[in-house]
């Protein structure tokens, strides 16, 4: 690296420095041989006195330069035996002491952009190659990958370069983000446990090979106290380890994504007419015009689109499909490729039924028509009625007391309408149903039993705990209440915003139950009360939803089941409540696939295949009414198809999609990162850029001195030999 200073450093025997003592030995024995003598006069003598004397400083300074080659001879024998080099680069030093060095390369999918023939991931491996080729004998060896969630690779001191080779060389990339603070925190581990397990390792290095890319290295780190955290972390490392930050980032890099693929409803029939949205992102700095999307059911190219795309903007367009068969059907948008092609795709696992099965559980039946709880509540769903085979749900009414005795798991949304209470096992039911995907919608009415509902079911944010919100008291109004949509700020009040003849700002209600919400909590009141009061509350729990509303299902509370708003109304509780399924076969990078079977299935046996066409082995654990299995394994974006044998022998696919944040290639420049990211924190860059493939230059430059000191060594020796000749016929 240009400008770095040279340093002087021994590799493997610095004790042989204090052999340098014996330089002193030819100086030692000069003065030893020089005799003590008594004078004598002798006349004979003066004579060859007076001749000596004429000859006295030539012979003196001849003496000294045999003095100071012998000498010197024995300096090169001791410094070449010690192994001295030269280091000039990216790495501090200490002579004689041994180094751990932990390599971390970046594994945010906006290391796989290919500016040449190798991507910045592959530069990053070479350049982590080079570090180890580079290093001493005896110098130990950990790999970090800075990753979402980080992974330690190899978290033991390896002292083995060519195992260590093997590891870097293994590395695939994950498609997924960057967590930085746990990163930090994953090293300091490896440091302290290196400490006490090799004391012998007494320099501490840790170098990150990045393309310093905003999103990774500039963490939202979500308030004041995390981000003091991250900087203390940091700056603690600092203070122990000498850090080296090689930058592969690529300025101006331009790229484009496909950032999401959903079809507009959240199931699909067969026969009906699917329409699917897709958004492409430009994420450079400049216009991309007629960009191909292309369409793919099932493997097969099923349509196409053109796009333009304005610097920093994105496009929606939409594609139009009919599925004419039940099953998982696997859908992809793929744009044409760029220098980043893993954010060019975008998958979907769309399941397709003849028919949505809802099961209706009728609180309080009545012989009379309309007079049950559950009866405009079907129509709703199935306005020609049950058994039209074009319908597109198919309801099925039962009495409160079939819920035991009914397999839940093959209805997509389950309505209870005036259920007065629950028994422990049918709360444990439904509660294993919703967080399983199922969709659940609770209409209350003059059965419940508010303090049934909240000891049985419990709220969302409690252990175990089913509902969006606790049942208080009972309100009578003599003046109906409206309902308030909020703004239309929640998707399921967003479908009227416009259609005001649906009458949803008219619709009378006579009475309602109060519901609380906690503060904490992560329900959603979609629809109020003029009053204030929640009308309609939702959450999330598991991969299913719960949906309560405040008033009844039927004509006793409230007109809306003959207003036109309620039709609608129950159509989107549907849509809200069955999303949830739809969002279980969709999933992101890095999160768990999971489902689960009935009971009987408990032994069936299970594998992934994952996209790069590798199956894998499914864990299945039996709990009290179902078998469970997940699968974290999904690093990588595409299909994966769960499969599992006899006597089920059926499949279920998932599609795995990168988060597109990653997408945005902006770097961060070394003086935001000294200023903004680490204040304080002192590291050392190194350019790795411009660096050939071939010629990739190693962060660390070192030349041994012992083969030169050696030459030095047999040039003197063959000096001091010539000079002691020459000296002696001179003096005679």
């Amino acid at each position: 690296m240009p400008g770095s200073p040279a340093i002087l450093g021994f590799l493997n025997n610095p004790a042989m420095l204090g052999w340098l003592v014996a330089a002193a030995a030819p100086l030692v024995i000069h003065l030893l041989s020089k005799r003590k003598h008594r004078e004598a006069p002798w006349a004979a003598m003066q004579y060859l006195l007076a001749a000596l004397q004429k000859n006295a400083r030539r012979i003196r300074i001849e003496q000294w330069i045999l003095l100071a080659v012998r000498t010197l001879i024995i300096v090169l024998l001791v410094l070449a035996v010690a192994e001295p080099f030269l280091e000039q680069a990216g790495l501090k030093f200490v002579s004689g002491q041994r180094a751990h060095k932990v390599l971390v390369l970046d594994g945010s999918y906006s290391m796989a952009y290919k500016p040449a023939d190798k991507t910045l991931f592959d530069r990053a491996k070479q350049l982590a190659a080079r570090v180890v080729d580079k290093s001493s004998q005896g110098d130990g060896f950990t790999l970090v990958l800075l990753a979402d969630p980080p992974r330690v690779v190899v978290g033991t001191p390896a002292f083995e370069p060519h195992d260590f080779l093997a590891e870097i060389e293994a590395l695939r990339l994950p498609h997924a983000g960057a967590d930085l603070p746990g990163t930090i925190t994953k090293i300091e581990e490896i440091l302290e446990t290196a400490r006490r397990e090799h004391p012998r390792l007494k320099r501490e290095e840790v170098i990150f090979i990045t393309d310093l890319g905003r999103t990774a290295w500039r963490p939202d780190l979500g308030g004041p106290q995390a981000l003091a955290e991250f900087r203390k972390r940091s700056q603690r490392l600092a203070s122990a380890a000498h850090i080296v930050v090689a930058d592969l980032g690529q300025p101006a890099a331009e790229n484009l994504s496909v950032s999401f693929l959903r079809p507009l409803e959240p199931f699909a029939t067969i026969g009906s007419e699917v329409t699917l949205e897709a958004e492409v992102r430009n994420h450079g700095r400049q216009g991309r015009s007629r960009q191909l999307l292309e369409l793919y059911v099932d493997g097969r190219r099923a349509g196409e689109q053109h796009v333009d795309v304005e610097p920093g903007d994105s496009v929606t367009t939409s594609f139009s499909y009919r599925f004419d068969r039940a099953g998982d059907h696997r859908i992809e948008v793929r744009l044409a490729g760029d220098l980043l092609d893993i954010d060019n795709h975008r998958w979907l696992s769309l399941p397709v039924v003849e028919h949505l099965r809802v099961l209706c559980v009728n609180g309080k039946p009545e012989g009379g028509a309309f007079q049950g709880a559950t009866d405009y509540l079907a129509v709703a769903l199935a306005p020609r009625g049950p058994t039209d085979d074009r319908a597109p749900v198919r309801p099925e009414v039962v009495p409160e007391s079939a819920l035991v005795e009914l397999d839940l798991a093959q209805y997509d949304c389950i309505f209870l309408a005036n259920v007065g209470q629950f028994t422990p096992n049918e709360a444990r039911l439904l509660r294993s149903y919703v967080s399983g995907g199922g969709g659940l919608v609770i209409f209350l009415g003059d059965q419940v039993e508010a303090a049934s509902y909240n000891e049985r079911l419990g709220r969302i944010d409690q252990p175990d705990g089913l509902l969006p919100a606790l049942v208080g008291d009972r309100v009578a109004r003599d003046e109906p209440a409206l309902l308030d949509p909020l703004g239309y700020a929640h998707p399921l009040a967003a479908a009227f915003q416009a259609n005001q003849r649906a009458g949803l700002l008219t619709t009378p209600v006579y009475q309602y139950f109060k519901l609380s919400l906690a503060d904490e909590s992560p329900a959603k009141v979609a629809l109020a009360l003029d009053s204030g009061d929640p009308a309609i509350v939702e959450a999330p729990l598991g991969r299913g939803r719960s949906i309560l509303v405040a008033t009844s299902a039927d004509t006793s509370w409230t007109t809306m089941p003959v207003w036109p708003s309620y039709l609608p109304i129950v159509r989107e509780l549907l849509v809200l409540a069955v999303r949830g399924q739809l969002d279980q076969r969709n999933l992101r990078v890095a999160e768990s696939l999971s489902g689960s079977l009935r009971v009987v299935e408990a032994g069936v046996a299970g594998q992934v295949r994952i996209p790069s066409g590798e199956q894998l082995p499914l864990r299945l654990a039996t709990q009290a009414n179902a078998s469970r299995w997940s699968f974290a394994d999904t690093l990588e974006s595409g299909f994966y198809v769960a499969e599992f044998g006899d006597p089920l022998r059926r499949s279920e696919a998932y599609a795995v999609n990168v988060d597109t944040a990653e997408s945005d290639l902006a770097r961060l420049d070394l003086d935001e990162l000294k200023s903004e990211v680490w204040p304080g924190v002192p590291f050392e860059p190194f350019d790795g850029r411009d660096s050939a493939d071939e010629t990739l230059a190693p962060v660390v430059r070192r030349e041994g001195l012992h083969h030169f000191l050696l030459t030095g060594v047999l040039a003197l020796l063959f000096v001091e030999s010539t000079l002691a000749c020459w000296f002696g016929r001179q003096s005679v």
